[in-house]
């Protein structure tokens, strides 16, 4: 029986610590950024233009090199049938 409450006493004090651990590291600035564009040109090829990033980084130079790639796509032909972009900060 005392192991069982150990245990759950643990667990609980374990979740705690990282609710606060994340609040604390995005209020810091700590942020996820995710971006995927398919794209497909007329021989039915599909092209993924996809970006990730966690932590801190230039999200100016992320967006810029995501857009490059599907600029590129784009000039040999290719359309987007799907895109998703999203940003998580706390």
């Amino acid at each position: 029986m005392k192991k069982i409450i150990i245990v759950i006493v643990a667990v609980l004090l374990g979740y705690f610590i990282n609710l606060k651990f994340v609040e604390i590291a995005y209020s810091l600035g700590f942020t996820e950024l995710k971006n995927e564009t398919l794209l497909i040109n007329d021989q039915k090829m599909k092209v993924k233009c996809d970006s990730y990033a966690l932590g801190f980084f230039d999200k100016v130079k992320l967006e810029n090199k995501f857009q490059q790639c599907i600029n590129d796509s784009q000039a040999q032909g290719c359309v987007i049938i799907d895109q998703q972009a999203a940003m998580k900060a706390v």
